[in-house]
């Protein structure tokens, strides 16, 4: 019989972004196998037309009592052989309990007390290129293999239209390089400051004749107006006028990406553009790797990584990182990739 496989990860952005690998790994190691991915609305979109994906359940954000016991229904009347907690979550574990599967596998440095799910463990280790790495090795028992750890977003020709538009209304193929510049995070402490972009921003407008875009969420449309008042050549901002998919469209059409630690610069790697990730308080596992990526940090901080609401009085992970540093990988990257 077929394993009936669930992979429980839940949010946010760039962590489902990141966990994409692991339905590759588990279709390459059981082809036959049927997969099943649980995930909160918002992000449920990322995994669409994903071909190893056979089913996708998702739940609101906060679900009713009622909207739960649907989804606990819903978990129990699939018959799961083995859920993988790629999160280790309370909220996670909780679904992977939930799931009745017989294996359940989580990973030793779960938090909020989600031990209690799982009857197998991932040892902790810290040696991962990229941290899709982390999630694959939850399934090294699987036969799924780590190496193969590049996440990937399924895009078709409807999720351009808006993109398409944009390249038209600003006459943006005639040969100047596109970069998309990613100032905001859902974590502030993850944000390069911004005084960096708009110097980073000038050099390239003025040295490559670059034309600068700003995405972002509505909520952020505010802040990026602010900030493209600051530069020399406004940027077009293009916060809040995108669809999830979209987002990931915009930033396969540009030429270079260049963020923090943050959802969209994960999808900007998974979508095959150049990117520069800016690694401040995360994990360095956290930053892209590949002839397309440039990581950029300051080494050996005893402080790094933060954990969670963990005061920091310096930031020196961030404001020691100069838009000079930035600069010097963005003209490495594209002397090896031709970027126009």
């Amino acid at each position: 019989m077929s394993e009936r496989i669930l992979i429980v990860r839940m949010s946010a952005m760039g962590d489902v972004v990141q966990s994409t690998p692991v339905a590759r790994g588990l279709k390459a190691a059981m082809p036959d196998c049927h997969l099943t991915w649980l995930v909160q609305r918002p992000f449920a979109p990322l995994l669409e037309h994903n071909p190893h994906i056979d089913e996708t359940l998702d739940i609101p954000m906060r679900p009713t009592l009622v909207e739960i016991v649907m989804a606990w229904r819903q978990l129990k009347a699939r018959d799961f052989t083995i859920t993988i907690d790629l999160q280790c979550l309370l909220k996670s574990a909780i679904a992977t309990w939930a799931s009745g599967a017989p294996r359940r596998i989580g990973k030793q440095e779960a938090r909020e007390a989600a031990l209690f799910a799982y009857n197998e463990l991932s040892p902790e280790r810290w040696d991962q290129q990229y941290i899709s790495q982390r999630y694959l090795e939850q399934c090294q028992a699987l036969g799924v293999s780590r190496d193969d750890f590049v996440p990937e977003l399924f895009l078709t020709e409807d999720d351009f239209g808006p993109v398409d538009r944009l390249w038209e209304e600003q006459t943006l193929a005639d040969h100047r390089p596109v970069v998309v510049m990613i100032p905001f995070s859902a974590e502030p402490r993850r944000e390069w400051p911004e005084q960096y972009f708009i110097e980073l921003a000038d050099s390239l407008t003025s040295r490559l004749g670059a034309r600068i875009i700003i995405p972002g969420t509505e909520r952020e449309r505010d802040r990026a107006r602010a900030l493209a008042g600051r530069m020399a050549r406004p940027p077009i901002v293009f916060a809040g006028r995108t669809s999830v998919r979209e987002a990931a469209a915009l930033l396969q059409r540009a030429d270079l990406v260049i963020g923090g630690d943050s959802g969209l610069t994960h999808m900007a790697y998974a979508v095959g553009t150049p990117v520069v990730c800016i690694i401040g308080p995360s994990p360095i596992r956290n930053g892209p790797k590949g002839p397309l990526a440039r990581s950029i940090y300051i080494d050996d901080l005893p402080c790094r990584p933060c954990r969670p609401h963990q005061r920091c009085d310096h930031r020196r992970c961030m404001l020691e990182v100069t838009p000079a540093m930035v600069l010097a990988a963005v003209e490495d990257l594209a002397s090896s990739t031709g970027i126009p």
